[in-house]
C-alpha cells in the first residue's frame, strides 16, 4: 500500500576526538554534556514551593503563591546539556600566578602543561587586573565538514565564575584540529596557586548547526596525530593551507 509518509534519516556529521595519551579516551574522554550533567542540575527538583512572608500583626496572611518552576525548565540550559560537548581537564594542574603577570603550571607527565601568549599579541584586550594562560590540550578534533563550534566557559560545571574564565571563540575542526584552551585569571596581589583537578570541565564546545553531531572518541598512535597535523611540517600557515586544499585548489598555487 502506498504511504505518503517517507522517513528520511536526519543529517549527521562525525566529529572524531583523538588523543595519543594512553587510557585518556577511556578515563577522561571528551564527552557529550548529556552524559556529563552537573550534579547540582541532576539533583535539582523540577518545582519548588515559594516562601510565604509572615503576615503583619492583625492582618490576614497572603494567599499561598503557586508552585514555581525551577531552572530545570530553562530552555537555554536544556539545549546546552542536550547539544553541547565538554572537554574535561586531562590531568591535575597547579597554576602559579604572579603579580608581575607571569603564569606557569605544573602537571604530571613530560609535556608542557601550558604557555602564555606575548601580551603584544592582544594589546588592549584585557584589563590590567587580568592574566592570560593557555592550557595545552592532548586532544585533536577532526570533523568531516567545516562546521563551526562555539568554544566557551563551562559555566554550569564551574560553580565559582571568578576562579578562572575560558575565553570564547568560534572554531572548526575540518581545517584545524587543536583544542588548546585559553583562560583568564584575576591578577593576584601576591603569588598565588590555583589547583585544578583532573576531570573537572575546562570548556564547552557548542555546535553552531542543527545537524546532529556524532562524537567518536579514540586513542590513536602518535604517528596518527602527526598525520592529522601534517601541514605543520609543510607551512607556517596550516589553516590557510588546509582551507585551500580542501576546496580542491592546488596548495602550491595558494602559497605562491
Amino acid at each position: 500500500m502506498f504511504s505518503p509518509f517517507i522517513w528520511v534519516k536526519p543529517e549527521s556529521v562525525k566529529l572524531r576526538a583523538l588523543t595519543a595519551t594512553p587510557r585518556l579516551a577511556e578515563f577522561l574522554p571528551v564527552t557529550k554534556l548529556v552524559r556529563s550533567i552537573p550534579e547540582w542540575w541532576r539533583d535539582l527538583p523540577s518545582t519548588f514551593e515559594p516562601e510565604v512572608p509572615p503576615a503583619p500583626p492583625g492582618k490576614q496572611p497572603p494567599p499561598r503563591p503557586r508552585t514555581q518552576l525551577s531552572s530545570k525548565h530553562c530552555y537555554a540550559m536544556q539545549e546546552t546539556f542536550k547539544n553541547g560537548i565538554g572537554i574535561p581537564l586531562w590531568a591535575d594542574h597547579t597554576v602559579n600566578l604572579s603579580p608581575d603577570g607571569r603564569v606557569h603550571a605544573n602537571s604530571p607527565g613530560s609535556g608542557k602543561p601550558g604557555t602564555q601568549h606575548p601580551p603584544r599579541q592582544f594589546t588592549g584586550m584585557l584589563a590590567p587586573s587580568a592574566l592570560h594562560f593557555k592550557f595545552n590540550s592532548p586532544w585533536w578534533l577532526v570533523c568531516e565538514k567545516p562546521i563551526h563550534f562555539w568554544m566557551c566557559h563551562p559555566f554550569y560545571h564551574q560553580r565559582d565564575p571568578f576562579r578562572f574564565h575560558a575565553m570564547p571563540g568560534a572554531v572548526e575542526y575540518r581545517n584545524q584540529h587543536s583544542t588548546n584552551v585559553n583562560v583568564i585569571f584575576r591578577r593576584p596581589a601576591a603569588p598565588t596557586e590555583v589547583e585544578f583537578a583532573a576531570g573537572e570541565m575546562l570548556c564547552y564546545i557548542m555546535p553552531m548547526t542543527d545537524i546532529r553531531v556524532e562524537l567518536v572518541v579514540e586513542e590513536v598512535s602518535r604517528e596518527e596525530i602527526e598525520r592529522v597535523n601534517y601541514t605543520r611540517l609543510i607551512t607556517t600557515r596550516p589553516l590557510l593551507f588546509n582551507r585551500k586544499w580542501n576546496k580542491g585548489k592546488s596548495p602550491a598555487k595558494g602559497l605562491a
